[in-house]
């Protein structure tokens, strides 16, 4: 369900509009609508799947279909039980059948139109013109038209004839039309001439138009072959009337057909215009190049994860920074992927199923006129709190902007509780300090902010997961024009204690070093990868070389052999007749011996090639410390592979290795230590790993949990410092895994931040 408030602060219906633009029906339009939003699975699913494989036949461009014309006008008049339906309403019919005859094609189900609807539409085309009205050239109107066309070319001879021997009695050489008949037009002092009837007179009373008695008989039957065509006519539409009418219900289950059709197909035209992907459901909501649905070429992809156990985001940054549309964003992707299965983000996408959505973005006057804005806001916000849940997602855009500062931070802090405590997923938008801080600090939280240019004063909409972002409000204004004096006195009177300007500045710091080191790693693996292709093409080639000798090997062997089978033969034929001889014996001995010798000697040297080859690569075990490649980076083999192949840990990444690029590593000097440990030492208050290698790290973590175990602490403390976040990533990671380890969380920034870590036992 999607609230009318929802609908117009998403601006809902627009994108709606864009697809319904793609309909073939007024039934299609008007079926597209927010209440079409529904977080059942497996109706979503079926939808997307219908929409997928109809965009696979317009890709295919096999059938063109075409516009659906609306029969709600006949069914209306159907249901009025009219005597007969209008000429306009059967034509659209015919037009409804030849669409649905495109479309039996599209869907490859010719009983979509069957023999019988395609007769009728065909019947109905014949006889009536685009209007409505019967085609003169009717089977059964034509004869009439033919006979109308005789009684009208007698009156008009005998009018010409009238006029032409007596033209002195006439004011002109033409009969003229009175009342739909013929009259002609008689000079006023020449009436007497004249015998008939007088139908009127000019306006200066000069011509009389008269009527002559002979000339009535042929008007008379000019009229009467048009009212006989004119009865055709409708006994025709009554037929085609009758005809229809008995179609009618197969006519209206066809258009709900075409209902439910257009509005996958209108999706489906949607996805290929605006790029979209099939959206995927779970508990986390993962956007990969997502792109607002308004902003078509114009929009920049975001990319956003949120993993499921955070319930809240807090996204902040400069007023111009696109928090705002980033948030509706979010939730735009999810209406669509709820009514769809589509949305325009890229594979890999994936978000949870939501039941409701309720959003507080923009003045609130929509709501209540006559409040303040602060009260619409309360009042609006009040009302999701009592219908929100588990499966809502809500929007709060800058909520308490409109009331004093420091009571409308505290309101928002404890809204973010609120929900968080409900379980709602809510996105909000704030600048306050202390939001960022609780956001930063609480695990089921996370900051977002948007990256900002400075320099060209534009948002990048680029997305910095975990991180607050800073307002830059002294920055824009001065860009803006703002007296430097204003700016420099702000600066001095801003507390430091009141803002985390300086907590950000670090976070930023660090993130622009990890980046640096994610791409210097990602340098490193390409590296790996390439050596790794290098490796695989040397080993190919070993193995076609291989290949190749055997097959040498293989083809003397079978020349022999086919000699050999020759003399056998030969030797059994006289073995069998009974021409066995001491020289014949002689020779099934030595046939029998150079078998044995060709095979071992076969043997030997495929023994000797095999351990040729192997005795070239140097052999190694699980454990063994390495030198890998050229740059002689350490390494530990972790598996044999076979085939001179072996898996390689280096740096906790594992590869696969040529033994020619692999050589014994030289022992590293380790202190001695004794093999025994008789006592376990007191647990420690706090372990200080600052310079140590991971591995170093993880070691000593794993002795103070036995430590504690033994001596019944449950918490301790891990200091690792920030440096590159290699570090306290690997011990995050240690940690989640750990199943000793109930909790851990970073600490609060005046205790060390995200460069010490708490850990609680189970």
């Amino acid at each position: 369900m999607i609230s009318k408030r929802t609908v117009n602060d998403l601006e809902v219906e627009k994108v709606l509009s864009l697809v319904r633009s793609f309909c073939l029906s007024d039934e299609g339009r008007n079926y597209i609508s927010s209440q079409l939003f529904t977080s059942d699975e497996a109706v979503i699913s079926a939808r997307a799947e219908r929409i997928e494989l109809i965009t696979g036949r317009i890709m295919a461009n096999e059938h063109s279909l075409s516009s659906f014309v609306s029969l709600s006008s006949l069914f209306d008049s159907y249901d009025a039980h009219a005597a007969q339906f209008a000429g306009s309403e059967i034509h659209n019919v015919s037009q409804f059948i030849s669409a649905l005859s495109d479309l039996a094609a599209f869907e490859e189900d010719p009983s979509l139109c069957e023999k019988e609807l395609k007769d009728l539409g065909r019947e109905i085309s014949s006889s009536l013109e685009a209007d409505g009205t019967v085609r003169e050239t009717h089977p059964l109107l034509l004869p009439l038209v033919r006979a109308l066309d005789s009684e009208r070319a007698k009156r008009a001879r005998f009018a010409r004839m009238a006029i032409s021997q007596q033209p002195a009695l006439f004011q002109s050489q033409d009969a003229v039309f009175r009342n739909e008949r013929v009259v002609l037009p008689v000079r006023r002092e020449m009436r007497a001439q004249v015998r008939g009837y007088i139908h009127s007179s000019s306006a200066t009373g000069s011509t009389l138009y008269v009527e002559p008695f002979e000339l009535v008989d042929l008007n008379n039957q000019v009229s009467l072959a048009e009212d006989e065509i004119i009865r055709m006519k409708h006994k025709i539409l009554s037929d085609l009337s009758a005809r229809v009418r008995s179609f009618i219900p197969l006519l209206r289950e066809r258009t709900e057909y075409v209902r439910i059709f257009d509005f996958h197909y209108a999706f489906a035209m949607y996805v290929i215009r605006t790029k979209c992907s099939r959206a995927a459901f779970s508990d986390e909501i993962r956007l990969v190049n997502a792109r607002h649905p308004l902003l078509f070429d114009a929009a920049v992809p975001i990319s956003l994860s949120v993993r499921p156990e955070c319930r809240v985001v807090v996204l902040s940054g400069p007023n111009a920074g696109g928090k705002t549309v980033t948030m509706k964003t979010v939730a735009l992707l999810a209406v669509l992927s709820q009514i769809s299965g589509y949305a325009p983000f890229d594979e890999g996408s994936s978000l949870p199923l939501y039941e409701t959505i309720y959003t507080d973005i923009g003045d609130g006057q929509s709501i209540l006129e006559n409040f303040s804005t602060f009260s619409a806001h309360m009042s609006n916000i009040a009302s999701i709190c009592s219908q929100a849940d588990s499966r809502s997602l809500v929007l709060l855009d800058e909520i308490g902007s409109g009331t004093d500062p420091q009571e409308g931070e505290c309101l928002t802090d404890s809204l973010l509780d609120y929900f968080k405590s409900k379980g709602v997923m809510l996105f909000i938008t704030s600048h306050y300090s202390r939001i960022k801080l609780h956001a930063y600090t609480d695990r089921e939280m996370m900051n977002a902010s948007m990256d900002f240019d400075l320099s060209r004063n534009l948002p990048t909409f680029r997305i910095i997961e975990g991180l607050p972002g800073d307002s830059h409000a002294f920055e824009i204004a001065r860009r803006m024009g703002l007296p430097r004096s204003v700016v420099d006195s702000a600066r001095a009177r801003m507390s430091s204690d009141s803002s985390i300007a300086s907590i950000v500045k670090g976070l930023n710091s660090r993130a622009s070093q990890l980046d640096r080191k994610i791409s210097e790693a990602a340098n490193e693996k390409n590296r790996y990868q390439k050596l790794v292709k290098e490796l695989g093409e040397k080993e190919a080639e070993l193995d076609r070389i291989r290949a190749s000798y055997n097959q040498d090997t293989a083809d003397e062997m079978r020349i022999w052999l086919k000699e050999a089978r020759k003399r056998l033969e030969n030797l059994v034929r006289d073995v069998q007749t009974g021409r066995l001889t001491s020289g014949k014996t002689h020779e099934v001995k030595a046939f029998i011996s150079d078998a044995e010798k060709k095979t071992s000697e076969a043997e030997k040297r495929a023994g000797a090639e095999r351990q040729k080859t192997l005795g070239q690569l140097q052999q190694f075990r699980p454990g063994d410390e390495v030198l890998c490649g050229q740059m002689k980076r350490r390494g530990v083999i972790t598996k044999d592979l076979g085939k001179g192949m072996y898996q390689v840990t280096i740096d906790s990444m594992k590869i696969s290795l040529s033994a020619d690029t692999l050589s014994p590593a030289p022992a590293e000097k380790k202190a001695s230590v004794s093999p025994y440990k008789v006592t376990v030492a007191p647990p420690k208050a706090g372990l200080d790993l600052r310079g140590c290698t991971l591995a170093q790290a993880l070691s000593a973590i794993d002795d103070e949990i036995e430590s504690c175990l033994v001596h019944s602490v449950s918490s301790f403390s891990i200091i690792h410092g920030f440096g590159n976040g290699v570090l306290s990533r690997g011990i995050h990671d240690y940690l989640k895994k750990h199943k000793a380890v109930a909790d851990y969380y970073f600490a609060d920034p005046p205790d060390g931040g995200m460069g010490k870590t708490y850990v609680i036992l189970g």
